[in-house]
């Protein structure tokens, strides 16, 4: 009887397994809670920061502790992990020096726009428990926290994605056309009380009408830019480990950049595409 030898009894090719769809998952949950937040429903804001910033770090890590295996023979150890921190703007500058140090020219690279910035700030924001995490709790002393999620969402992503994706557009002219003929139709005959984002009180039907045409960009958009970093860490992590998954002495590494080839995708798909992981 000949037995077939395979990575997938190795304890390495299965934790690899496990923290590569681990954060796949997140990132994906990321990516439909912003694709649906509006003033609504707001604790999807902070639902998809969770996700993301999680999913991001964890990407992050595994690429760290990869590159260490590959260099060292080794993962970082707990007490290396532990160093990296929670802050994801640290753990994506550390990937982009692995990126650096060993050369990978990748098809899609690190989004360099001023709104993907400005969401990356955000998740970074959201991760550290001094600010955005716990920011409710820290609003219940009667002082609103500088860092509660939603609101720096909506003021440093959503309003650059409303100037550069939406006003000034034919969207942006046909949407109010429309809430004015809603406000007239509903005037009279309906309540309005909704909460913007930015903590402001809404009472006009036409203006809540308004804002449901703004947010069909900002959760596209946000998903977009959002987005943009998942797939750069998942490109980068296919060069750094697909061809030594078939080198014997690496082979735990093999088929993992696979979990992750849902972010892996052009421009169009991150922008349209509601629900992920693609199907």
């Amino acid at each position: 009887m000949v037995t077939l030898s395979t990575p997938f009894s190795d304890p390495i090719w299965r934790g690899l397994a496990r923290e590569t769809d681990l954060a796949a998952q997140l990132i994906c949950s990321g990516a439909n809670e912003i694709g649906r937040a509006d003033y609504a429903s707001q604790g999807r804001y902070a639902a998809a920061q969770f996700g993301f910033s999680n999913g991001l770090e964890r990407l992050g890590k595994l690429i760290l502790t990869s590159d260490s295996l590959l260099s060292r023979g080794q993962p970082l150890d707990d007490k290396e992990l532990r160093g990296k921190g929670h802050s994801i703007l640290g753990i994506v500058d550390a990937v982009a020096k692995v990126q650096s140090e060993r050369q990978l020219e990748l098809g899609y690279e690190r989004p360099t726009s001023r709104i993907a910035a400005n969401a990356l700030a955000s998740f970074d924001n959201f991760a550290a428990a001094s600010q955005g995490r716990y920011a409710n709790h820290a609003s219940l002393t009667g002082v609103p926290s500088p860092h509660e999620p939603t609101a720096r969402w909506w003021t440093s992503v959503c309003e650059p994605i409303l100037d550069e994706h939406f006003r000034g557009t034919k969207l942006e002219k046909r949407a109010r056309a429309d809430s004015q003929q809603v406000g007239v139709m509903l005037a009279n005959s309906s309540v309005t009380l909704h909460f913007h984002e930015n903590g402001s009180v809404i009472t006009n039907v036409a203006e809540a009408s308004f804002m449901a045409h703004e947010r069909k960009a900002t959760q596209k958009w946000g998903r977009f830019y959002s987005l943009g970093y998942a797939r750069w860490m998942s490109e980068l992590f296919t060069e750094l480990t697909r061809g030594v998954g078939y080198t014997p002495s690496t082979e735990f590494f093999f088929g993992h950049y696979e979990r992750l080839a849902t972010f892996r995708v052009p421009d169009n798909f991150l922008k349209n595409r509601a629900t992920w992981p693609l199907r």
